[in-house]
């Protein structure tokens, strides 16, 4: 055997690795949409006999003149008959007040407060949070709605959730929202980061009843008022840089349950204008996701650009040494060599699609997969260096200062 030959083989070997690696993946996937929730689901479940709980609907906005009337246009159309919306309006400095007042007209189902400040050692979404449930608990709130400003709701979505959460006996409902797809880059990077996101989070170890994993998405967080006051409310978690992911460990800590949905288009958002935006604010998500631990996401970050880099490299390496191996005469070591890129690629395509369809992302992204993967790394090993430099971190009008653990 001479020297093309053992590099023909060991590509072979590798080749196949990365067929078992989206096999895997397939199957992972598949579990985990097979035994997720989805929202739709809420749709048609009756009232309880006491009738539907009330729910006050927090909405913090911080300059949302642009998006703000589309925002109340979705909250007044809402079907649930027991509703309370107030928007806390952090030291806006734009119309954003004139326009969520123009748009909410004579509605008495909407309460608008202003806050002005924002102490230091706060967050100023989290102060916002905190001070609309206060009005919201003193209004006598069975149940908190936390969502943002920029989310458009489906008319049936409050009903769904609160019939789910019923019917789960959950403590805290969050949903996973559909992102919007108008820029390469919410195309490119979004499916990829939120992929991620959800091989860290699957929702079949997020909604499992033994040793759930705690996970919650900060777009939509559905609380019962008794889970949140035995947490402590926003107090508990005014110095997180996520404090979805801190309210849904509080919540396993003290025995509640937390379940993860699928929006499946009843929740759209647009989350970021901008890559620069967009790799700040999935940066900050993956920090914390990872605990704050450098080597965590580092190691994350090798494996998003192995599958964006190495494999592709190593399978283009694969199909030209498998043609040099036809080329010699070699069918059998040339023809296996090509079978197996072909597989992997195959099965590449297969999850891909199955996952963008199930995200309602744009299928078209697919083709900058790999793109997205280096990207995505790149965030990752960002967030790995500015814990391990202490490089100061923006959200929520503050940076912090993270201490990597």
């Amino acid at each position: 055997m001479d020297s093309m030959q053992i590099i023909l083989l060991i590509l072979i070997v590798v080749s196949f690795c990365f067929v078992a690696y989206w096999f895997i993946a397939w199957w992972r996937l598949d579990r985990a949409l097979r035994m997720s929730i989805s929202m739709t689901e809420g749709r048609g479940i009756k009232p309880p006999a006491e009738g539907w709980p009330k729910v006050s609907v927090v909405i913090p906005a911080h300059n949302e003149e642009i998006l703000i009337a589309r925002s109340v246009e979705g909250l007044r159309a809402q079907n649930y008959p027991n509703l309370h919306f107030i928007f806390v309006l952090d030291r806006c400095i734009d119309r954003t007040e004139d326009r969520v007042r123009a748009a909410i007209g004579d509605d008495e189902r909407f309460t608008v407060h202003s806050i002005s400040e924002c102490p230091s050692d706060w967050a100023g979404k989290c102060n916002a949070a905190r001070a609309g449930a206060k009005i919201a608990m003193e209004a006598g709130a069975e149940y908190l709605l936390f969502t943002d400003a920029d989310v458009l709701f489906d008319p049936d979505l409050v009903q769904s959730a609160v019939a789910l959460s019923i019917r789960e006996n959950s403590d805290l409902l969050s949903a996973l929202t559909t992102l919007t797809s108008t820029s390469w880059e919410e195309f490119v990077v979004q499916p990829v980061a939120s992929l991620n996101l959800v091989r860290m989070h699957p929702t079949d170890l997020v909604n499992r009843t033994t040793n759930p994993r705690a996970f919650a998405n900060g777009q939509f967080m559905l609380f019962t008022r008794s889970i949140y006051e035995t947490i402590g409310g926003h107090d508990a978690v005014s110095e997180d840089l996520l404090e979805d992911i801190a309210f849904a460990r509080l919540v396993k800590s003290k025995g509640g349950r937390g379940i993860m949905v699928n929006s499946d288009r009843m929740l759209v958002v647009s989350m970021y204008d901008s890559l620069k935006a967009m790799r700040e604010g999935w940066k900050r998500i993956f920090i914390e996701v990872a605990r704050r631990q450098p080597k965590r996401l580092i190691q994350w970050g090798l494996r998003s650009a192995g599958v964006g880099v190495a494999m592709p490299c190593t399978q283009a390496a694969t199909v030209a040494f498998g043609f040099l191996a036809l080329g010699r005469g070699d069918v059998t070591g040339g023809g296996i060599a090509l079978m197996t890129v072909l597989l992997a690629l195959l099965a590449q395509l297969i999850v891909l699609c199955r996952f963008y369809s199930k995200a309602s992302a744009p299928r078209i992204g697919i083709l900058g997969y790999n793109i997205g993967c280096i990207l995505v790394a790149l965030m990752m090993f960002e967030g790995a260096y500015d814990l391990i430099r202490r490089r100061p971190v923006r959200w929520g009008g503050r940076e912090y200062i993270l201490e990597p653990r």
